[in-house]
């Protein structure tokens, strides 16, 4: 079985599922994937949730345990000039309505996922063309999808200020042996003995739950690995995030949303950037970046905000060759 199919099936089985334990979920990814036939590396199942997360398939509550698929959902792309995104669930049934259209009336583009070894591959992207709002809402109907106008826009009201949790207890006893600390230089967690430092740390649980917690004035808060961390990056003024305008006539509000690997955006915070195009981000390994394509800039604004970061503003390139030819 080829990748795309996989990340088709695995949609498939997750739409027909509807719900059920996020734990079982990563099992089910991993053991499906390995059936057939790939080699994954640590980690491949979770980057594959966070990637279904963000694409808008599925949606998942780590503190509750709990996945359930998310509804069919036609919305149009930012700045794209025509194109919308079809996303959420695809049943056995749905695959067929939207096969239907295809052959019949609608212009269907279909986008594989351009996974590298070691990785899940994710479903393929559906792209709509469409002349206009009205004829986009009728297709919605037509498909009994849910019409959202531009999910990426909407979901920026949605993106909660990066701020302290509940205040937490601190490690203590047998945990002591698992606790690590987020070394900025390093960009990497490491052991440490003790605590007596503000930063973010983390370690094993009783019950053996990787617990995340941000020392902040001596006191302990809980928080989520990929909040913690932006925190942290605002504690050292040190930014992560950046964004570049396209070069193209009528362009200069939408571009390239670049942000450093070791600062992976919170699960909503990604979800946003990716509706901009439908497209997971590229992930540079040189430049240690993950790109996010056709982002306006309001949204890259809107992202860094809520995230305590200074977006930083980016030349085109073409400017930059304009000026290494002078």
């Amino acid at each position: 079985m080829s990748g795309n199919e996989i990340g088709g099936v695995l949609l498939r089985w997750l739409s027909e599922s509807r719900s059920g334990r996020a734990s079982a979920l990563r099992d089910g990814v991993r053991s499906q994937a390995q059936a057939w036939g790939r080699e994954l590396r640590e980690y491949a199942d979770w980057d594959w949730m966070r990637g279904a997360m963000a694409l808008g398939f599925i949606d998942v509550d780590l503190r509750a345990d709990r996945w359930s698929v998310a509804p069919l959902v036609l919305t149009r792309l930012p700045h794209a000039d025509g194109l919308a995104l079809l996303t959420g669930a695809r049943t056995t049934e749905t695959q067929a309505r939207i096969e239907a259209a295809a052959q019949e009336w609608m212009e269907l583009i279909s986008v594989p996922h351009q996974s590298v070894a070691g990785e899940v591959p994710l479903p393929d992207t559906l792209l709509l063309q469409y002349e206009d709002l009205r004829s986009l809402e009728k297709t919605a109907h037509l498909l009994e999808a849910r019409f959202v106008p531009c999910a990426a826009t909407q979901l920026t009201e949605l993106l909660p200020k990066a701020s302290l949790g509940a205040e937490a207890a601190p490690p203590g006893g047998s945990t002591m042996n698992t606790l690590e600390k987020y070394e900025m230089r390093l960009q990497r967690f490491e052991p440490v003995e003790s605590y007596d430092e503000d930063g973010l740390y983390r370690w094993r649980g009783a019950d053996y739950v990787r617990l995340v917690r941000l020392r902040h004035n001596g006191v302990f808060y809980a928080t989520e690995r990929e909040t913690g961390l932006y925190l942290e990056l605002e504690r050292h003024r040190t930014s992560a995030m950046r964004w570049r305008s396209e070069a193209g006539k009528g362009r200069s509000g939408v571009g390239q949303l670049f942000v450093d690997r070791y600062a992976p955006l919170p699960a909503l915070h990604q979800r946003t950037a990716v509706l901009c195009s439908g497209i997971s981000p590229v992930t540079a390994r040189k430049a240690r970046t993950q790109t996010y394509t056709n982002v306006p800039r309001a949204v890259a604004e809107a992202l860094a905000s809520s995230l305590q970061q200074h977006l930083e503003i980016m030349p085109q390139l073409a400017a930059v060759a304009r000026g290494m030819a002078k």
